[in-house]
């Protein structure tokens, strides 16, 4: 079925959805609280830039730190505007009166993980910034890093294997 011929379908949140919603909110939060408790602390010049071991390499305005929460914030709306049209994502299957439900919701449910990951990934690299600014780190530490990307990387990949085994 073409994109232009899916079904249109008002899909009520599920509980999880609810729950991811509130943690990605949840992780805003955190973030803009995290800028407005060290802002003060903060020097006027901080790390802006880690290489692949972690440790800062490059310096900047600590005005830079609101390009993280802007990122968070901007991934957070996108997500959650996208979310009300499924129809028209991009499915590996075939989207029929009989699948569109289920592959409606398990799509929306693929995008809040990547919003509430995607969030949580701005929250902590303002909070390594902070971090290395003010002297209590060297820099991001890696380990969180690689696991974030492995789960950025990994969470779409079992959506999109759930998708192939729905309808």
């Amino acid at each position: 079925m073409k994109k232009s011929k899916r079904p249109v379908l008002k899909i009520p949140r599920s509980p999880l959805e609810n729950v991811i919603e509130v943690l990605a909110v949840l992780g805003i939060i955190v973030n803009a609280l995290i800028l407005y408790y060290y802002w003060p602390a903060l020097p006027d010049v901080i790390p802006t830039h880690f290489g692949i071991s972690g440790e800062a390499d490059g310096w900047g305005s600590k005005n830079t730190l609101f390009f993280l929460l802007g990122m968070g914030v901007f991934s957070y709306v996108l997500m959650t505007v996208l979310n009300f049209f499924p129809h028209t994502f991009n499915y590996l299957v075939e989207i029929t009166e009989k699948n569109a439900r289920a592959q409606y919701a398990n799509a929306r449910l693929m995008m809040n993980f990547m919003k509430v990951e995607l969030v949580y990934l701005f929250a902590y690299l303002t909070w390594g910034t902070v971090q290395a600014a003010l002297g209590n780190a060297s820099g991001l530490d890696m380990r969180i890093m690689i696991v974030a990307i492995i789960v950025i990387t990994v969470s779409p990949l079992y959506f999109i294997w759930r998708m192939r085994g729905i309808g």
